[in-house]
């Protein structure tokens, strides 16, 4: 009887779960209708291979809509991503604290949504795919049109994945990520920088 009442408050929770992301996701939808107020880059980006993107719109009440991605663009793609509505004081504050670790540079809006798109097509070549909130997120877009950006971008390093850990990856977890890529580009395809992972097939870890 108790393990029945628990699956139904599991059952229960789930659906309210899914109720939640929807409307968040049809709020935020609707906020991509909204003036643009900034877009942001890292500088150096593509030296270092990672960094905080930010496209950020102004609402009708003065708060400011932030959607941010985490891009990897050596690998992995958008390792993270959210969306939330600031006051323009938090927002600033928000900004600032990634200012602290990253130089952001104003890039134009069609330049970061084709930035950020690539990144995603080229991890998914890799077969990873983009972090669960990146579908919300990216509404934020809205009728931005990407192709207006005439700006190039190339993926991976010196013409190769390069997967570096991140700090919130396991070793199990960077481990199945190198033997993933292994198996889909052969041990030559890809290049990788780890803690305490074997190459593929190296017992010796």
């Amino acid at each position: 009887m108790k393990q029945r009442h628990y699956q139904q408050y599991l059952a229960r929770k789930r659906k309210r779960e899914r109720e939640q992301a929807f409307a968040v996701g049809w709020e935020f939808a609707e906020m991509a209708n909204c003036p643009i107020h900034e877009c942001l880059v890292p500088q150096g980006l593509f030296e270092q291979g990672i960094g905080n993107l930010a496209f950020s719109r102004r609402l009708p009440d003065g708060r400011i809509a932030l959607g941010m991605f985490l891009l990897d663009v050596f690998c992995l793609g958008v390792k993270n991503a959210f969306s939330t509505t600031l006051s323009t004081t938090n927002y600033e504050q928000r900004i600032h604290d990634w200012r602290g670790p990253e130089t952001l540079k104003p890039t134009p809006p069609a330049c970061l949504r084709k930035l950020v798109e690539g990144g995603v097509a080229y991890a998914r070549e890799l077969g990873f795919n983009p972090h669960p909130d990146y579908a919300v997120t990216s509404q934020i877009f809205g009728d931005v049109d990407a192709s207006a950006c005439s700006t190039e971008f190339t993926y991976g390093r010196e013409g190769k994945p390069f997967y570096c850990s991140g700090p919130n990856e396991t070793a199990t977890q960077a481990q199945a990520i190198v033997e993933h890529l292994a198996r889909r580009l052969g041990a030559e395809g890809f290049d990788y920088l780890i803690t305490m992972v074997a190459p593929p097939g190296d017992d010796s870890v």
